[in-house]
């Protein structure tokens, strides 16, 4: 009867299995906008491409999306409902920020993709100096203000995918992501920490080891 059970079931198992693939760099999310977290992880966008409002431009070898005048065609939802991804050709991009001053929405795509997968993106911030003007008989100041400088950052972080957390991929947080394979996260720590090729490397090992399942479609 156990065998007869089994039998029956079999069909139900390799279904499931079929239905879900490992996340790597060849898996390929559907097509969307996706609101949560839970909804990437289930692969299912709360809405099709169709629903949206605004003009997008695609810079692949930058892995950046943006839309410019993001918007929703239907009025029912609440437009300041922000996304928190998308995916555009089966690859998901993060919501960054909403650039309200050149009016768009800056995504980020996912580059190393796994359990810890990793997102590259430039941040501007605001830096005051202090210009003075000189007597050139003297040489003294006579005249200063301060003026602001905007200036470019590049921002490194590691998604873990199970749980949605992104911080800053730095050797600890590496690290402490690792903590469930004792080795490799003891020698993260014993790694230069700006050696970012070997920790890359190391975040690339613990995906090979620790596969994330996520449904296909």
């Amino acid at each position: 009867m156990y065998r007869t059970l089994l039998l029956l079931l079999f069909p139900f198992f390799l279904a499931a299995q079929q239905d879900s693939s490992a996340y790597n760099a060849d898996f390929r999310f559907a097509d969307g906008v996706y609101f949560s977290h839970d909804a990437l992880l289930d692969n299912q966008p709360d809405l099709s491409w169709e629903a949206i409002d605004g003009e997008m431009v695609q810079l692949p070898e930058d892995y950046r999306v943006q839309i410019a005048h993001y918007g929703y065609k239907d009025v029912r939802i609440n437009a300041d409902i922000l996304p928190y991804a998308i995916s555009l050709d089966g690859l998901a991009y993060l919501f960054i920020r909403e650039n309200e001053k050149r009016g768009y929405h800056d995504f980020a795509g996912l580059r190393i993709r796994g359990h810890l997968s990793t997102v590259q993106y430039d941040t501007t911030y605001q830096v005051r100096h202090l210009m003075k003007a000189y007597n050139p008989v003297n040489g003294l100041p006579f005249r200063q203000a301060y003026v602001e400088r905007e200036k470019t950052k590049t921002l490194n972080k590691i998604l873990h995918l199970r749980s949605g957390a992104l911080m800053p991929f730095t050797r600890e947080n590496l690290a402490r992501l690792c903590k469930d394979d004792a080795k490799l996260s003891k020698a993260i720590l014993e790694t230069d920490a700006d050696n970012r090729e070997l920790l890359l490397r190391a975040l690339r090992l613990y995906d090979d080891r620790h596969p994330v399942l996520l449904p296909s479609r």
